[in-house]
């Protein structure tokens, strides 16, 4: 069974590497620049698993030809610390030192258990690992500032890191797998962070002398911020998760300021504005947006999202689709961002500027 699984690689973990006196064939001690605040570099050692399949499978995940070996784990104190993977690496996987959201047993952790001798791994029952693939060598090698100070200058998204600090309302965005809604488990803590784990210059509304104080929520993440799903509760009691793909999950028909759908074939896209309920002249917006759980399909002519049983076609990643449904005699308007149709299709259409009109009534696959 999975359960079983994810138990024998634990006991390996702790059985074969607690000993901690591998050879360099199997553990090796490196040493990175880490890029931290104020422009400074200090030393950051980390331990990598270098055995040969382990060593291809990172590789070819992180798409990094010079990755030496796959991080373990440096924090978190006996039974976490060189017994699991490095949890800012590979975050959900199922051998990362905590559980935080959707575990998923990889190829690399496969490769590990086939290097051991003892297993021969079928590669087609690895689940998909999401977290870092193709992100290249300055994922894998540098500090998690260095990548968020890179995307900013280049302009693109932090995934699957931020720079949000959780608040009232809510800022919503998608988990790095854009199957739920997640929001920044940025945080201030009550004493300064260790200096290599200090990576913010600044921060919106936090004075200067305050930043020391800020991290990622997940300190065996070395402290670095990322998105995570989330519950809603009312009052204290649970009400729903934000996994998009559980039909449990689709908000109160009153409540559903951005005509969500949750469901098996639903995904979490960004909204580029705070949609709008409107009827009359009532006008209705939620405080909590910035994401939400809508139905996607491939066509030939690329990926369409639908929102009710109208589709959109996005013709380019980060394609602004202005969004205007009647619901329940109100009428919903807003704005969502196109993911990459390459995110959810195995086939797609070169990218193009949209056209002037952009919408058919129809009725999404499946229905």
């Amino acid at each position: 069974s999975d359960k079983f699984a994810r138990r024998t690689v634990f006991l390996f973990f702790n059985c074969s590497l607690g000993l901690y006196q591998w050879s360099d064939k199997v553990v090796r001690k490196v040493e990175r620049l880490w890029d931290i605040r104020d422009n400074k570099r200090v030393p950051h050692t980390v331990n990598l698993l270098v055995t040969p399949r382990v060593v291809d499978e990172a590789r070819k995940h992180f798409n990094c030809p010079i990755l030496e070996g796959m991080e373990l784990e440096n924090q978190g104190g006996m039974g976490t610390e060189l017994n699991h993977w490095e949890k800012r690496l590979l975050e959900n996987e199922a051998m990362t030192g905590s559980h935080t959201q959707n575990r998923v047993l990889s190829r690399i952790t496969l490769a590990l258990m086939e290097d051991t001798g003892w297993y021969k791994a079928n590669y087609s029952m690895a689940e998909k690992l999401d977290w870092g693939r193709g992100m290249g060598c300055d994922f894998v090698r540098r500090s998690c500032k260095f990548w968020i100070d890179q995307q900013r200058q280049k302009r693109q998204m932090l995934n699957p890191y931020c720079n949000t600090l959780r608040s009232n309302p809510l800022q919503l965005t998608c988990r790095q797998d854009q199957r739920a809604v997640a929001v920044c488990n940025l945080q201030k803590f009550p004493k300064p962070l260790p200096q290599e784990y200090q990576y913010f210059d600044e921060l919106t509304g936090v004075p200067a002398e305050d930043l020391p104080y800020y991290g990622g929520s997940v300190e065996i993440a070395d402290y670095c911020p990322f998105s995570q799903e989330f519950s809603w509760h009312l009052s204290g009691e649970y009400q729903r998760s934000s996994d998009c793909r559980v039909l449990e999950n689709q908000p109160d028909l009153f409540k559903n300021y951005g005509a969500e759908k949750y469901g098996p074939h639903s995904v979490c896209l960004i909204q580029k504005s705070a949609f709008v309920m409107e009827k009359c002249e009532r006008k209705l917006s939620y405080p909590d947006w910035g994401s939400g759980c809508y139905q996607v399909s491939c066509s030939p002519e690329g990926l369409k999202v639908w929102v009710q049983d109208t589709s959109y076609l996005c013709s380019r990643a980060g394609q602004v689709l202005p969004v205007s449904i009647q619901m329940n005699g109100w009428i919903h308007d807003g704005n969502l961002l196109c993911p990459s149709c390459w995110d959810f299709c195995e086939l797609c259409p070169p990218e193009t500027d949209p056209p002037a009109v952009n919408l058919t009534r129809a009725l999404p696959l499946g229905k």
